[in-house]
């Protein structure tokens, strides 16, 4: 009887060990590092916007492709020009293991540096994550404006 009980606790422990967290945990963890990632770009924090980016990310920014250098240079030279307060709403996250994505909509009010904000800019993005050391970081994205001023 002693035998079964401590094999029987081995047992538990070594499957405890190897259990991860439930998805929905995992899930908000990844739309809370998009929100502090829009946080960090509305406070003006170059460190904290590039800390979550791994070395390979890119974004389809509707039809460009930037990579992470050429993205964090260009929104840093943008802190200068004004600040963008993101809400982000409606998300739709799954994870699979140390991957994770997100589709999710980004309604953005740009202020420029001493003017009034303008009118608020919608978005439908999508993201997609990893799990490097037991933390998440940003491999891709893509956003998409929806509601574009008419071309003339």
């Amino acid at each position: 009887m002693l035998t079964r009980l401590l094999l029987a606790a081995a047992v538990t422990t070594a499957i405890g060990c190897q259990t991860s967290r439930p998805p929905e945990d995992d899930a908000r963890e990844v739309e809370a590092v998009l929100r502090r990632w829009y946080d960090a770009s509305e406070k003006h924090d170059s460190a904290s916007w590039t800390d979550v980016l791994l070395p390979n990310f890119f974004i389809f920014e509707d039809t460009t492709v930037y990579d992470k250098p050429t993205l964090s240079r260009l929104v840093a030279e943008g802190f200068a020009a004004g600040t963008d307060r993101a809400t982000l709403s409606d998300f739709k996250t799954a994870v699979s293991g140390d991957v994770a994505w997100s589709s999710f909509r980004n309604d953005e009010v740009w202020t420029p540096a001493g003017g009034k904000p303008e009118a608020p800019r919608r978005f439908l993005e999508s993201a997609v994550f990893r799990r490097v050391d037991g933390r998440w970081f940003l491999e891709r994205y893509q956003a998409t404006r929806i509601n574009r001023p008419p071309v003339p």
